[in-house]
């Protein structure tokens, strides 16, 4: 029987790319990257029993080149910079995934189907993760009502005040637990990062 496959979703729109880049460190952890560097070095071989299938999901509005912040200044009409190809859209991705990471959206661009997107991945998805203030496009669906979490610290006040049903903390991260569905287990983490 083959291992099952870790379904990893990166939100990706108007994220700052440094809010996103360690989701790599699991692509390094796959098998695929493992059968690329063992013919390096046989000693790679010790990890072959942990290696994982993993499938990445990089979801924005469209499948046009998603781009990041901070906005260009020197190309007319830019909103970001490195410019990415989502490869699926929050209408077509998967809502039972293992893990999903929201990264720094800017809090004023918000799609409806992003929002669709997390209420309907919310009790399917195991495991969430945010970093810098993605949390607050979670909490901006009402998901995060009565959790405790956590943002950039210079936007806890911003937070505070948008989600007052909140428990906005003042700490590095936090780990709540969250409703799962997708395997009558019960309850699954949810993780957040501040900045």
């Amino acid at each position: 029987m083959s291992p099952k496959t870790l379904r990893i979703g990166v939100l990706l729109e108007l994220v700052q790319l440094s809010d996103i880049m360690g989701i790599d460190l699991f692509g390094n952890l796959s098998a695929s990257y493992l059968n690329q560097v063992l013919p390096l070095d046989p000693k790679f071989g010790a990890f072959t029993p942990h290696a994982m299938n993993i499938e990445f999901f990089y979801i924005a509005s469209s499948l046009e080149p998603a781009t990041t912040t901070p906005p260009n200044a020197s190309l007319p009409n830019s909103i970001g910079g490195f410019r990415f190809l989502p490869n699926v859209t929050y209408d077509d991705c998967p809502r039972d995934l293992d893990i999903i990471l929201i990264g720094g959206p800017l809090p004023t661009h918000r799609p409806e189907a992003a929002d669709r997107f997390m209420k309907e991945a919310w009790g399917k998805t195991r495991v969430w993760m945010t970093t810098c203030i993605g949390s607050l496009w979670l909490a901006s669906t009402g998901l995060l009502e009565g959790k405790k979490v956590t943002t950039n610290k210079e936007f806890l006040p911003v937070a505070r005040a948008g989600f007052p049903g909140t428990e906005w903390v003042y700490q590095r991260w936090v780990v709540d637990e969250k409703p799962y569905e997708g395997d009558g287990k019960g309850s699954s983490g949810q993780r957040e990062g501040g900045g």
